[in-house]
């Protein structure tokens, strides 16, 4: 119930990550013949999810390393693995 109470607090935060990753999603589609462009697209919308959940967390006040480093691991993860589909 948790996440429910935050959205609703906080609506405009969760629909901008939607956005990030649904524009970052319909991107690497579209670029499907071209392999540049797809990476391009991953590192963009990995940057993106960075920064909007470094400014996420610093609004919520519980910013610290860890969770910097957590969120590093995760984007690193999908680098490798939507980075290991592209011929």
């Amino acid at each position: 119930m948790s996440f429910f109470k935050e959205f609703d607090q906080k609506p405009f935060e969760y629909l901008s990550l939607l956005l990030i990753l649904l524009i970052g999603a319909v991107l690497f589609v579209s670029f499907a013949f071209n392999p540049s462009s797809q990476r391009r697209v991953i590192y963009l919308t990995s940057a993106f999810y960075f920064f909007w959940s470094l400014y996420h967390h610093y609004r919520r006040g519980d910013l610290h390393l860890s969770i910097v480093v957590e969120y590093l691991v995760i984007i690193f993860f999908a680098l490798v693995l939507l980075g290991s589909t592209i011929l």
